[in-house]
């Protein structure tokens, strides 16, 4: 029998630290991904990417909590726009750096080192796990701190197995960044989801995306193949 709305709209805390930790990894990644316009431009953005995530960290901090315990427990504009901020920025340059290594690939392929091609694609992909995770983790509900609050009115943009089988989860149970996480991945290896379902236009639409750009990683990566066996 499916849970009742409560059951799922029901306040909760969130750690942080899954979140700040996938940034920075993103944001790191951006350090190895060929280089949009200069290695300097790569640097200083992601300078700018760990600046703004510390300035997350101390904004939504908790008094009486070390940075390890920080949680998410209510909804903060500022914080979400900040949030997404970040996310628009991790974006827009895992983008570029898609659009740059399309055109390594596509003009020059014969000079591309195998290992050079698997590192560059592999940072391009994971980066793209993570910014759509982000972007479902953000915007479902009305974002973490909605979620948090149990003040998210609008239905749920992914079902979850626990949201429906009561039996799967504790009757509280709500998902974290780890799920969405989940989702994200397993939506880009093997284009379609293993857990949730997309349930608003908007996910369906970001999940297809996201399909559809870890496909053209994949293509890329054949062209080169290809190329060598010829």
């Amino acid at each position: 029998m499916p849970a009742e709305p409560d059951a799922w709209r029901g306040s909760g805390r969130e750690p942080y630290w899954p979140v700040f930790l996938s940034i920075a990894v993103a944001a790191g990644l951006q350090l190895v991904t060929p280089s949009v316009m200069d290695v300097w431009v790569d640097t200083v953005l992601f300078v700018l990417l760990v600046l703004a995530l510390v300035v997350l960290v101390v904004g939504s901090r908790e008094d009486g909590r070390p940075v390890g315990r920080q949680h998410i427990h209510d909804h903060s504009p500022g914080v979400r726009r900040l949030s997404q901020a970040l996310i628009v920025v991790l974006s827009v340059a895992n983008l570029g750096t898609g659009c740059v290594l399309t055109v390594e690939i596509l003009g020059r392929a014969e000079d591309i080192a195998a290992f050079d091609l698997l590192v560059n694609t592999g940072a391009v992909w994971a980066t793209n796990v993570i910014v759509f995770a982000l972007w479902y983790w953000e915007y479902d509900r009305g974002g973490p701190g909605r979620r948090a609050e149990g003040t998210g009115d609008d239905p749920p943009s992914f079902i979850f197995p626990q949201m429906t089988d009561p039996e799967l989860g504790p009757p509280d149970w709500r998902p974290f960044f780890f799920d969405y996480l989940y989702l994200s991945f397993t939506n880009a290896a093997s284009f379609a989801s293993a857990d949730a379902v997309p349930a608003h236009r908007w996910a369906k639409a970001a999940m297809m995306l996201q399909a559809a750009l870890s496909l053209s990683l994949l293509l890329l990566v054949l062209s080169r193949v290809a190329g060598l066996l010829s």
